[in-house]
């Protein structure tokens, strides 16, 4: 005859205190993330791929935020409240915000031309072939 023990574990009504409980997301965290992802999707078109942004919540904004690396250090645009324009942030500093706010109508593409554009005016990205000069050679 084999013997069973049956052990009785409260660590999951109580946890163990060594590691915190996950905390559950905000529907609204969650929301202000996807749309973060979108906008980064929109940057693509301008050479902003993958591995040169990040979407999170900055406690220290207290909103979540796209962060976007370029030559001259992190920008990072912060999801703002319905009807609030986009907050634009450089090295803990709000330096400005998007010519926009966050509405039903705006298109996630359209914010992130808006802040693409705002990185290239402050010489934080290079768009190719957008920037071009026309030269005599190219006139006709």
């Amino acid at each position: 005859m084999t013997r069973t023990a049956l052990f009785e574990t409260h660590a999951d009504d109580h946890g163990c205190g060594c590691v915190p409980a996950p905390a559950e997301p905000d529907p609204g965290t969650t929301a202000d993330i996807m749309q973060a992802r979108a906008i980064a999707g929109g940057l693509a078109e301008f050479g902003i791929g993958p591995a040169r942004w990040s979407a999170a919540y900055d406690r220290e904004a207290a909103a979540v935020v796209l962060r976007v690396d370029t030559p001259r250090g992190l920008y990072a645009l912060a999801i703002p409240a319905p009807g609030q324009p986009f907050p634009v942030r450089h090295r803990g500093e709000r330096i400005g915000a998007l010519d926009c706010r966050r509405t039903y109508g705006t298109a996630d593409s359209y914010t992130a031309a808006l802040f693409a554009a705002f990185l290239r005016d402050r010489a934080a990205l290079d768009i190719p072939g957008r920037d071009a000069c026309p030269t005599p050679q190219n006139m006709v």
